[in-house]
C-alpha cells in the first residue's frame, strides 16, 4: 500500500488536544439521533404506560361495571382496554423499528469513522496491536451504539415506575412509601455496582483485545512458525492468552450475576410488601376489590420493568466502556468522533468514490537530499522516463525512500515540495509501493482495484484494465493458478499465496493505480530470473508514458537494464549515472548489482 505522508503541523491532529477536547461518543450518538429520540421517547412512554393503564382500567371496570351491574360501562370499558392495548402494540412496533434503524446506522458510522481514522495518513501513531484496533472498530463500535436500544426503553420505564409510585401514594401512603423505599434501595445498589462493572468490563474487553491481537500475529506469521517448527509453542501462547480473557469474562459474569441477584431480591421484597399491604387494606374494607386487582396488576407489570431496569448497570457498563474505548482510540490517533474530515474520507463507494485519472505531476526531483546516510543526493525523474537507483548500501535506499515520501526535505513533485503537501494531495500524485507487501482480505479484482482511477469497470463487466496490470507485473499466470480467476479470494496479507505471488499482485495493484509518479522499492526480490526479466520489460513499457514518471529502487540487473537511466548511489552520494551497460564498467557498481 502507499506510504503515509507527513504534513505541516497545522493540519496534523494532536493526540493530547484530542484527549482533552474529545467529545463523548455517547453524546455524539444521541446528538446525531436527537430527532428520532424526540419522536420515539413519548411514544415509548405511551407503550410502556399502557402496561400500567390496562390493569387500572380493568379495576375501574370491575368496580363500576361488573360489581355495580352496569352493562354499558362494562362493555365500553372492555372495548377501551382492547383498543388501548392494540394501539400500544403498534406504538411499540414503531418505536422498535425506528430505534433499531438508528442503532444500526450508528454502528456503521462508528465502524467507518474508526477505520478512517486508522487509515488516514494525517493520523498520529497509536501504539496498539492490530487485533486490539480491530476489536475496538468492530465489537466496541457495535456495543456503544446500543445506547439507542437502551434509551427508548430505560427512561420511559423509569418514568412509568415513578408514575406508579405516585399513584400508589395517592391510593395509600404506606403503599407509596413502600415503593419509594424499594426504589431508593434499588438506586443505591445500582450506584454502587455500576462503577465496578465498568472497570470489570474494561478489563474483560482489554483481555479479549489482547487475545485477538495474539491470534492476528499468529495467523500473519503462520508460515514462519511452521518453518521454524514452533507451532506448539505458538498454540500454547494463544491458549494462555485466551484463558486469561476467559477468566476475566467469567469473573465479570459472576459479578454481573451477583448484581442482578441483588437487584432482583430488592425488587421482589418491595413488590411483595406492596401486595400484602393492598390485600390487608382490601380485607379491612379500605380498598375495593377492583382497586386490589388494579394494584396487583400494576405490581405485576412494574416487576417486569424493574427487573429490566435492574439489568441497566450491566448494560450501561458494557455501553460506556465500549464508547470510551472507541473515544480513546480516536484520541490516540489525534481525532474526535465528530471530526468532519473523517466523514470526507468515507464515500459511498463505487465509481463516485474513485478519483479520475490524474494528469502528469511534472516528474519527481530530489535536490540536495541530506538525510540519514545521504549526503547531498540530486536526481531527477522526468515524465515519460523510468529511472532506477542502485544503492551500494541498503541504508541509502531506505533514507532515499524517506525523502521521497516527505519524511525529510528534498523531494519535489514538479515545483511542489512533497514535505509541505497535504497528504491527500501528495497521495493523488505520488504512489510509493514499499518492499513490504500488504494485501487485504478480498478477491483478486478487489486487490487490484484499490486505487484504480474512475472509468475502470471494477464490477467484472470489463477486466481489461486488470489484465493489463497483471501483464505489467508478470502475473498473468495468477488467472490460471487461482480457481476463480479475478473472483478468487485472497486472504488477509496474502496468507494463501507464495511470497512471489504476493509481490507480483502488489506490483500489479501499483500499476493499476496509474499514479503520475510511481516509486517502487525492490519489486522483484521474490521472483525467479525469467519472471524478473518479463516484469522488467512489461513494467517499463506500461509506465513509459508522456505524463508518467517512475522511480525504481533496486539492484536487480533486469530492471536496471530496462531503465532509461540508472543512478548509482555509493556512500550516500551519487557516484555515477548512465545506462546499466555503461555503468557495468564501474567496479563498485558491478560488485553492487552482481551480489
Amino acid at each position: 500500500m502507499s506510504s503515509p505522508f507527513p504534513v505541516a503541523s497545522s493540519a496534523t491532529p494532536d493526540p493530547a488536544a484530542a484527549h482533552a477536547a474529545s467529545r463523548s461518543v455517547l453524546r455524539s450518538i444521541v446528538r446525531a439521533n436527537r430527532r428520532m429520540l424526540i419522536r420515539v421517547l413519548p411514544l415509548s412512554i405511551y407503550s410502556e404506560g399502557i402496561e400500567i393503564v390496562v390493569p387500572i382500567g380493568l379495576g375501574i371496570v370491575i368496580d363500576r361495571g361488573i360489581i355495580a351491574g352496569d352493562l354499558l360501562i362494562t362493555v365500553l370499558g372492555a372495548l377501551a382496554i382492547v383498543a388501548a392495548r392494540v394501539l400500544g402494540m403498534f406504538t411499540w412496533v414503531d418505536v422498535f423499528l425506528r430505534s433499531q434503524e438508528g442503532r444500526m446506522r450508528e454502528r456503521h458510522r462508528l465502524r467507518v469513522v474508526a477505520t478512517a481514522a486508522v487509515l488516514d495518513p494525517r493520523s498520529s501513531t497509536a501504539d496498539r496491536p492490530a487485533g486490539e484496533v480491530l476489536s475496538i472498530a468492530t465489537s466496541d463500535a457495535d456495543k456503544a451504539s446500543d445506547i439507542l436500544d437502551m434509551l427508548p426503553w430505560a427512561f420511559p420505564a423509569s418514568a412509568v415506575v415513578l408514575g406508579c409510585a405516585v399513584w400508589f401514594t395517592i391510593l395509600d401512603l404506606w403503599l407509596g412509601l413502600t415503593l419509594f423505599l424499594g426504589l431508593l434501595a434499588l438506586v443505591i445498589v445500582i450506584r454502587v455496582v455500576s462503577p465496578v462493572l465498568s472497570r470489570r468490563y474494561d478489563a474483560q474487553q482489554s483481555e479479549a483485545a489482547e487475545a485477538a491481537a495474539t491470534a492476528t500475529d499468529l495467523v500473519q506469521g503462520l508460515r514462519v512458525l511452521q518453518g521454524l517448527g514452533v507451532q506448539s509453542r505458538a498454540r500454547a501462547r494463544y491458549r494462555e492468552q485466551s484463558r486469561t480473557a476467559l477468566r476475566a469474562a467469567l469473573t465479570n459474569a459472576r459479578f454481573s450475576g451477583v448484581s442482578s441477584g441483588l437487584t432482583t431480591l430488592v425488587t421482589a421484597v418491595m413488590l411483595a410488601a406492596v401486595v400484602v399491604i393492598a390485600a390487608r387494606h382490601t380485607l379491612s374494607g379500605v380498598m375495593t376489590l377492583g382497586t386490589l386487582i388494579a394494584v396487583v396488576g400494576v405490581t405485576r407489570s412494574i416487576m417486569g420493568q424493574l427487573q429490566g431496569l435492574s439489568g441497566v448497570p450491566v448494560w450501561w457498563a458494557s455501553i460506556s466502556t465500549s464508547a470510551r474505548r472507541v473515544r480513546d482510540l480516536l484520541a490516540d490517533l489525534g481525532w474526535t468522533v465528530d471530526d468532519p474530515r473523517l466523514q470526507e474520507l468515507t464515500p459511498s463507494g463505487g465509481a463516485e468514490g474513485r478519483a479520475p485519472r490524474r494528469a502528469g505531476a511534472g516528474g519527481l526531483r530530489i535536490a540536495d537530499a541530506d538525510h540519514g546516510t545521504l549526503e547531498g543526493v540530486d536526481l531527477e525523474v522526468p515524465d515519460g522516463h523510468v529511472v532506477a537507483v542502485a544503492c551500494g548500501d541498503l541504508a541509502d535506499a531506505d533514507a532515499l525512500l524517506e525523502v521521497v515520501t516527505g519524511g525529510a526535505p528534498g523531494a519535489r513533485l514538479g515545483e511542489r515540495a512533497v514535505a509541505s503537501l497535504d497528504p491527500e494531495e501528495a497521495r493523488a500524485d505520488l504512489l510509493v509501493e514499499p518492499h513490504r507487501v500488504d494485501l487485504f482480505d478480498g478477491t483478486l479484482r478487489d486487490q487490484l482495484a484499490t486505487r484504480v482511477p474512475r472509468g475502470a469497470a471494477t464490477d467484472g463487466s470489463d477486466d481489461a484494465w486488470a489484465d493489463a496490470a497483471l501483464h505489467a507485473a508478470g502475473a498473468e499466470d495468477m488467472l490460471r493458478i487461482l480457481p476463480d480467476g479475478f473472483d478468487s479470494r485472497i486472504l488477509d496479507r496474502g496468507a494463501n499465496l507464495s511470497g512471489g505471488q504476493r509481490q507480483r499482485i502488489a506490483l500489479a495493484r501499483a500499476v493499476a493505480a496509474d499514479a503520475p509518479v510511481l516509486v517502487l522499492q525492490d519489486p522483484t526480490t521474490a521472483v525467479d530470473a525469467v519472471t524478473e526479466q518479463h516484469i522488467a520489460e512489461a513494467l517499463t513499457a506500461a509506465r513509459r508514458l508522456p505524463d508518467r514518471a517512475t522511480l525504481v529502487l533496486t539492484r536487480a540487473p533486469a530492471l536496471l537494464r530496462e531503465a532509461d537511466r540508472v543512478v548509482f548511489v555509493r556512500d550516500g552520494r551519487v557516484a555515477a549515472q548512465g545506462t546499466h551497460t555503461d555503468l557495468m564498467d564501474d567496479d563498485h557498481y558491478r560488485e553492487a548489482v552482481q551480489r
